[in-house]
């Protein structure tokens, strides 16, 4: 299937369970190389092509100026079988995949942010009531986008909390020495300090966005608040100018006065996999005190402002996608929505309803219908029964 996206406001309308998110999805898997709907990448292939095996492809053009740029994510997948070779592989294909820039094959980190795309679903209400680890992959994303060094920072990190994590169970169980730890005690240190050091930066910056897009999408009286809690160990608050150096060594220093802890656990308690970035709406935890519609609202104000963010750091307008945004949200904040929505060079809005969309949006749209994954394109013109 090939689509051909206008520039400027697209509404793609479908019932639940046709596709829209899908498309929506595709958009995004272009951008950051990862769903974020599901974990593992073999949720993304259909169970045909899972169980026979076979090649999926999600290829775009993104264009700006004068220059246009080709990325494109290839599975391919080996077949999990049936019967009792099925319930061998417990269901489960193999799955390669393969990132391209321009037909030039890429690693994850010099494909993130190759094409920036900033998308909002149902499911982000979990930024504001979820646990701390949405915000984070929230915060990471964002980062990622215009910093690629960052994400090799991060994947070295996850790397070493995964061997000191093994390290650590192999001291409990007495099968090494606690004076191992050293090495990965550094790295961990080293690699730590350099992620809440970029992470601090960057929500010292997103503030400058957020607060003024949730005003402008909540109205007055409903501040927002956006504040970074690294996990340090006991000196948890660094002060302002710290630099990484020193942030290494309060990691350091809270690895070790809580090893007895870690060697308990077999897990590392200290360092940015534990950081917390924190909401609060009229000085109050948002997690607690938000009702659905203001938690809703606030999740979408981070989108926004995280569209600001990466056209800040890009000098690139990101493409705005926007899931079944419109559903939950009374009619003066679906207004403030969509104007916010014309504001970027490209958005695209799903909906299970066009009448959800003011007609003065539409007559400014290109409109799509979406049934069985089929996409055709329609007149955005409201039907004459819902005329007043």
């Amino acid at each position: 299937m090939t689509i051909e996206l206008q520039p400027g406001l697209t509404v793609i309308q479908g019932a639940n369970g046709q596709g829209k998110s899908n498309l929506l999805e595709a958009v995004f898997l272009l951008s950051i190389a990862k769903s974020p709907r599901v974990v593992t990448d073999r949720a993304l292939v259909n169970w045909d092509t899972a169980a026979a095996g076979g090649h999926a492809q999600i290829l775009g053009y993104a264009r700006q100026a004068e220059s246009t740029i080709q990325v494109q994510i290839d599975f391919e997948v080996r077949g999990s079988g049936t019967g009792d070779d099925a319930q061998k592989a417990n269901d489960s294909p193999a799955l390669q995949k393969s990132l391209r820039v321009d037909g030039i094959p890429r690693t994850a980190s010099e494909f993130v942010g190759t094409m920036n795309v900033v998308a909002f679903a149902a499911e982000d209400i979990e930024l504001v009531s979820g646990p701390p680890a949405e915000r984070r992959k929230y915060l990471d994303i964002l980062i990622s986008q215009t910093d690629n060094a960052y994400l090799r920072t991060l994947q070295r990190y996850n790397r070493v909390v995964i061997q000191r994590n093994h390290l650590l169970r192999l001291v409990r169980e007495r099968r090494a020495g606690e004076d191992e730890l050293a090495f990965w005690n550094e790295r961990l240190a080293t690699e730590g300090a350099a992620i809440v050091d970029r992470r601090r930066r960057a929500i010292e910056r997103l503030s400058t966005f957020v607060v003024p897009a949730h005003q402008e999408l909540a109205g007055v009286g409903q501040q927002l608040g956006i504040e970074y809690l690294p996990k340090l160990g006991a000196e948890n608050v660094p002060a302002p100018g710290v630099g990484t150096r020193e942030l290494a060594g309060m990691i350091a220093r809270g690895a070790e006065s809580l090893r007895d802890r870690e060697l308990a656990q077999s897990q590392t308690v200290v360092g940015p996999h534990r950081d917390e970035m924190q909401l609060t709406i009229a000085g109050h935890p948002a997690g607690t005190f938000a009702s659905r519609g203001q938690a809703r609202t606030i999740a979408l104000a981070l989108r926004l402002a995280e569209a600001g963010f990466v056209e800040d750091g890009t000098s690139r307008k990101p493409v705005l996608a926007l899931d079944d945004v419109l559903s939950e949200l009374d009619e003066s904040r679906r207004i403030r929505v969509l104007e916010a929505a014309l504001r970027f060079d490209q958005a695209l809005l799903s909906t299970t309803d066009f009448g959800l969309v003011d007609d003065r949006f539409l007559a400014r749209s290109a409109c799509l219908a979406i049934k069985s994954a089929a996409v055709e394109r329609v007149s955005c013109a409201p039907a004459p029964e819902a005329r007043i």
